[in-house]
């Protein structure tokens, strides 16, 4: 009798979340079906597609999960230890382009040592359901470990033969315009972890660094376009989140210039601009808390090619921002999750995935074809 109250609670639950998550939803150009897609996670966090069209899926806590059909889970054996505290755990996820011969994944997390922790990138090869020959190919000098469990980032953006991570400024808010520091930084490495000769800057004891471009205060979002631009969303303080192009060797001023204050409303600084910073490309004041972001170009909604996704943990919605000649034309909220919205993810066919939070589980957005 026990199992059959268990058994009834898990399909209740299933169930529940299944109405909860189902909706019709008219935006501008396209009608929009949402359904639960799979559920049972903590904080889904990274999502990225194999090329059979199954997905994996990060959780904060430290668990690698397989989808491999509709709510159907497996958990993957050796992802690393994570430091699962405050914003530090699991974080993303994303496959070598050569995945269908060599199987690798690749994996940033929030790495420890004793008590303190820092963010680090990971490479593994996919062997079914457990990961092998598991090698971390970035990570900081332990003197910038810190006990701190706040901004890490971190994303990863993969072009050709090189793989760009974001890292967050843990706190330490001037290091984002130190050069000698791996704190508040876009970093590029090559696949295997090597530095490339073209990187734009050296350390001070002349050794090439992986900082591709600096004042970044906690990049939560990260990812090319087909024209091979960078983009990139960042947390700011209150106020100031904001949206970039990412380019070598550029400063992008935090936390020299912002949009933010303090979260006691006091002032940081007294500039939005400044010469040899650059600009966003658009800021969210009062913040939205963004996250994870794609570019849509996909044919199933043509309506959308080349709009930018962006999910809002405040505020708890998708929104789909226009941009046009490096400016904002416009934006529209396409999705009212009533849950805080971590990151999104385009399917092989051009559907739409959202991770969200409490519960922890991920959505499916397609378009209504009459």
């Amino acid at each position: 009798m026990k199992n059959l109250i268990i058994l009834f609670f898990i399909i209740s639950t299933n169930f529940a979340l299944d109405d909860f998550d189902r909706q019709i939803i008219e935006t501008e150009h396209v009608k929009l079906n949402v359904e639960t897609f799979a559920s049972g996670f903590d904080i889904p966090w990274g999502m990225a597609f194999l090329p059979d069209s199954t997905m994996l899926v990060t959780d904060l806590s430290g668990y690698l999960y397989h989808i491999l059909s509709k709510d159907t889970l497996r958990n993957i054996d050796g992802a690393p230890d994570v430091f699962f505290k405050g914003q530090g755990g699991l974080m993303d996820v994303e496959i070598d382009p050569n995945y269908k011969e060599n199987k690798i994944i690749y994996l940033s997390y929030s790495h420890q040592i004793g008590r303190k922790s820092f963010t680090a990138l990971a490479k593994a090869k996919l062997d079914h359901s457990k990961l092998t020959g598991f090698k971390i190919i970035y990570s900081a000098e332990k003197e910038f470990y810190t006990r701190k469990s706040v901004h890490f980032g971190s994303r990863i953006a993969i072009n050709g033969k090189y793989i760009f991570f974001s890292i967050g400024d843990r706190g330490e808010r001037d290091d984002a315009q130190n050069l000698n520091t791996p704190n508040g930084k876009i970093h590029r490495v090559m696949l295997d972890g090597r530095i490339p000769d073209d990187n734009p800057f050296t350390s001070s004891d002349g050794v090439k660094s992986t900082i591709w471009s600096y004042g970044n205060r906690n990049p939560q979002g990260l990812t090319f376009s087909k024209s091979g631009f960078l983009w990139e969303l960042e947390h700011g303080p209150r106020g100031g989140d904001e949206l970039n192009i990412i380019k070598k060797g550029l400063n992008y001023g935090w936390p020299v210039i912002t949009y933010g204050r303090n979260y006691t409303g006091t002032k940081i600084t007294d500039y939005t601009h400044m010469d040899g910073m650059e600009q966003p490309i658009w800021h969210w004041t009062p913040s939205i808390a963004v996250c994870g972001m794609k570019i849509y170009e996909k044919d199933l909604i043509p309506e959308w090619n080349g709009n930018i996704l962006v999910t809002s943990l405040k505020y708890e919605y998708l929104e789909r921002v226009i941009v046009k000649n490096g400016k904002r034309i416009g934006s529209e909220k396409v999705f009212d999750a009533g849950s805080r919205v971590r990151d999104v993810e385009i399917g092989p066919l051009g559907n739409i995935y959202v991770a969200l939070e409490n519960p922890g589980r991920i959505v499916k957005i397609s378009p209504i074809k009459y």
